[in-house]
């Protein structure tokens, strides 16, 4: 009787665990529901996103690179910089070239967390930036809307 009831126990636990990971697997690695970044900000409004899975866009105005870390910094340089987009060492080699988002709108997927009051997005992955823009075609989309 004792290994019947265990045996039902075991089952009705077991059996959403099962689903949700086969539910994974069915569906390319991604839960039910997840088509990818929930929202599209700006970079300035990342800070009110905080844990939220997002499209983040900006200008990168300054590229720090450590030895650790290649910083990536949206709208204004360090210290004041109001976004910032995060590489970290075991990741930089699949950025081979990571100057060329410097002075680019671009466009960055991913959880927007908060480190030290600021927030960033953590890329793992050269899926999760793009160029939008290049500086020039800003440059002379302004100067048409002048003219």
């Amino acid at each position: 009787m004792k290994l019947l009831v265990l045996a039902t126990l075991l089952t009705f636990c077991t059996a959403p665990i099962i689903q949700a990971q086969d539910a994974k697997t069915n569906s390319g690695g991604k839960a039910p529901g997840d088509s990818g970044p929930a929202i599209s900000i700006s970079a300035a409004e990342a800070k009110n996103h905080t844990n939220v899975n997002a499209l983040v866009t900006g200008k990168v105005v300054e590229l720090n690179k450590t030895a650790r870390t290649v910083y990536l910094n949206f709208e204004k340089p360090f210290p004041n910089q109001v976004f910032s987009a995060i590489i970290f060492a075991a990741k930089t080699n699949q950025f081979a070239n990571v100057e060329q988002y410097k002075d680019k709108i671009v466009e960055v997927t991913g959880k927007i967390i908060e480190y030290r009051n600021r927030p960033e997005i953590i890329l793992e992955s050269t899926n999760q930036i793009r160029i939008v823009e290049k500086p020039a075609e800003t440059e002379k989309k302004a100067e048409g809307d002048k003219k």
